[in-house]
């Protein structure tokens, strides 16, 4: 497709440059407008939810420094619903972590200001009616222009991107949805839609801020099996260099209620309600938690070198 000239409902669409490998729900190019006066993001959903085109009028009515602004809607001849979206020119929060000579150059402080940037982008989308429901770090920029260098760019000028998981809330379709095994809340992976709100994205915020801050995810295993079981069972624990604050915020943020047996020998009633349990136990909104998030101080507490070593 690249060079194809797209006919969206606002404006035609050059196609210029693919972005990445075909992903499970579509293609994404960088193109720009028909005049080459705006560059932009088009995303091509081969599949979606019968709720995605009037979620995405929504975020078109959101005007924010930290969302991707959603530009034009429409489906193509080809049966795709292609999105387009304002391009951010920066590196994605994924890239500066795998890549270990620019990780370690960052400050852990400007991970903390994504993170309220994200939390700004949040209140927005929630107060839509939205929940993101893919808040990682591969879908948050950090803005910086071409050939400056990211680990200097200023974090707190993050921009969420990629909302096309989105869904209503409250979500009734009984549509099952897809989620990223990582982050995921245990609502969502459960798939009990219905419980699904801007709580699930707070605790995808929260287990995304403990990797970047601490070098890795507050839970992981190889096995995909043991990784959901300790997703949905153990609580976040506080690694001994992290300062009390900023853990009070992010265990707060992925608060989970324990299960009394493994989900699968507990009837549906017992699973909702455990679930249920767990998201009251959460901050109810983006709000709240900035407004915690703002009070943290130092990410790190002051200990010995034993300590930093042996507990992380």
């Amino acid at each position: 497709m690249t060079g194809e000239t797209l006919h969206g409902q606002k404006n035609d669409y050059i196609l210029l440059d693919r972005k990445g490998s075909k992903g499970k729900y579509g293609g994404v190019w960088v193109g720009t407008t028909a005049d080459g006066n705006q560059k932009v993001t088009v995303k091509c959903m081969s599949k979606y939810g019968p709720s995605l085109p009037s979620l995405m009028q929504r975020l078109a009515g959101i005007d924010s420094p930290y969302v991707a602004k959603v530009l034009d809607t429409f489906v193509a001849d080809d049966g795709c619903l292609y999105i387009v979206r304002q391009y951010v020119e920066g590196t994605d929060l994924k890239t500066l972590f795998t890549s270990k000579s620019q990780y370690r150059k960052i400050d852990e402080r400007k991970f903390i200001d994504a993170g309220k940037s994200v939390l700004k982008a949040l209140i927005q989308t929630h107060e839509a009616g939205i929940v993101h429901r893919d808040v990682k770090p591969s879908n948050v920029i950090i803005q910086h222009l071409p050939g400056q260098n990211p680990v200097e760019a200023d974090f707190a000028q993050a921009v969420l991107i990629d909302y096309e998981q989105c869904s209503p809330y409250p979500d009734t379709s009984g549509v099952r949805s897809s989620f990223a095994l990582v982050y995921s809340p245990p609502e969502m992976l459960l798939k009990y839609n219905s419980l699904v709100g801007p709580w699930s994205d707070l605790f995808a915020l929260s287990v995304m801020l403990f990797q970047l801050i601490m070098g890795k995810a507050p839970y992981t295993d190889c096995n995909p099996e043991i990784l959901v079981n300790l997703q949905l069972t153990y609580p976040m624990k506080q690694p001994v260099r992290m300062a009390d604050d900023l853990f009070g915020v992010l265990s707060h943020a992925a608060y989970k209620h324990p299960f009394r047996l493994p989900p699968r020998r507990l009837s549906p009633d017992e699973i909702e309600q455990t679930l249920r349990q767990g998201v009251e136990g959460r901050y109810q909104s983006a709000a709240d938690m900035l407004a915690d998030l703002e009070k943290v101080g130092e990410p790190f507490k002051k200990t010995s070198w034993i300590n930093r070593i042996f507990n992380g």
